[in-house]
């Protein structure tokens, strides 16, 4: 009988472009080996190069932004603001079959930015997908789900997945 660790079944699900977007993970519900890979940052794990950004007392839109430049290593030219994100994001370099997966720590969000931050990188996953890629957003969430949070699916793969 063959057993499948958590981490290739993450690796797997991870190697699936069906599988890109953006999805909330409930912060009392965290588990291995999302928490263990996600750690090593920019480290290729469990199928993904994960990507961790840095830790905001409160997740404006210029967090969010610097964030994700800062995860990411966007350009020094970087303007700041979603339009130059969306530039940055479909202009990533790619490994072979590998995802880019992106954690975003729990704190308490503007409703706003969140909700434009979501749709920016479920774009920016659309776009890597029809080109064969998964790019994976996790956004670590409190309960109860905020606004700007509703919209994002809760990550499929909890304990005992297979």
């Amino acid at each position: 009988m063959s057993t499948t660790s958590e981490s290739e079944v993450l690796a797997r699900y991870l190697s699936d472009p069906a599988h890109a977007g953006v999805y909330r993970l409930d912060a009392a519900r965290i588990e291995t080996p999302v928490v263990s890979v996600s750690e090593k940052r920019g480290a290729a794990v469990a199928g993904g190069d994960w990507r961790r950004l840095p830790a905001a007392q409160y997740w404006s839109r210029e967090a969010l932004l610097d964030g994700l430049a800062a995860s990411l290593a966007f350009p020094d030219h970087f303007g700041r603001n979603w339009d130059a994100a969306w530039d940055c994001l479909t202009e990533l370099d790619w490994g072979e079959e590998r995802a880019l997966v992106v954690l975003v720590p729990a704190a308490p969000a503007d409703e706003a930015a969140m909700a434009v931050f979501v749709e920016l990188m479920r774009d920016a996953a659309e776009h890597w997908a029809a080109r064969g890629h998964a790019l994976v957003t996790l956004i670590v969430s409190e309960t109860p789900v905020t606004v700007g949070l509703r919209t994002a699916p809760e990550w499929p793969l909890g304990p005992g997945a297979r």
